[in-house]
């Protein structure tokens, strides 16, 4: 393995391990935002209690449950990101190098999740915040730039994988090459066989 390579597969690991405590974090506060919602709903049963609850905030037991329940969509946008993310250094891991066909449409995936997920969990705390009231808690954050960057990013490890492989990335529903007028997906496996074959015959 080529010290440039190492680096990748050791920062690869790293940034697995910090997904999954992420990951866990999220379930902790979506959890804590569903306990929320649930005290805070049982505690109209006890008007005195719904006072002290909203002298010591300054909000309205409505609003509180309008802000726990945008902290449940966010911390769910959380779990799905940072697993995707976690899922796909472990796939890099498993492969041994980022070009790769599967890992590059794989990292073109969360591109497009990183793109699209903030901007629906943002919609969801908009309509939340409409109802219950609670707009000061509504944060738009997209993260644009960071998704376009790894859609590119995507090409080129799909491009790497093509001068890696020697074939050019299949269609969706293409196999990557025909040997002996069959279809038949080149892999490093064949493309091994091959040398092999040749000194055989």
């Amino acid at each position: 393995m080529s010290k440039n390579l190492k680096v990748v597969q050791t920062t690869s690991r790293v940034l697995e391990i910090i997904c999954k405590v992420l990951m866990i974090l999220c379930m902790v506060g979506a959890i804590a935002s569903i306990v929320g919602v649930v005290l805070l709903s049982l505690s109209y049963i006890f008007p005195k209690l719904v006072d002290k609850i909203e002298d010591g905030s300054g909000r309205t037991v409505f609003q509180l449950i309008g802000e726990c329940l945008i902290g449940v969509f966010v911390s769910i946008e959380g779990i799905i990101v940072s697993k995707a993310h976690k899922d796909y250094f472990a796939m890099e891991q498993k492969d041994g190098t980022p070009f790769t066909f599967e890992g590059a449409k794989a990292f073109r995936t969360l591109g497009i999740m990183n793109i699209v997920a903030p901007i629906v969990a943002s919609i969801i705390a908009a309509i939340i915040g409409a109802i219950f009231k609670c707009w000061d808690d509504v944060r738009f954050d997209f993260s644009l730039g960071l998704g376009l960057s790894m859609i590119l990013l995507s090409f080129v490890f799909a491009y790497g994988a093509e001068k890696e492989q020697g074939v050019e990335e299949p269609e969706k529903g293409e196999c990557c090459c025909k040997k002996e007028g069959e279809q038949k997906c080149c892999c490093r496996e064949d493309k091994a066989e091959e040398p092999a074959q040749i000194e055989e015959k």
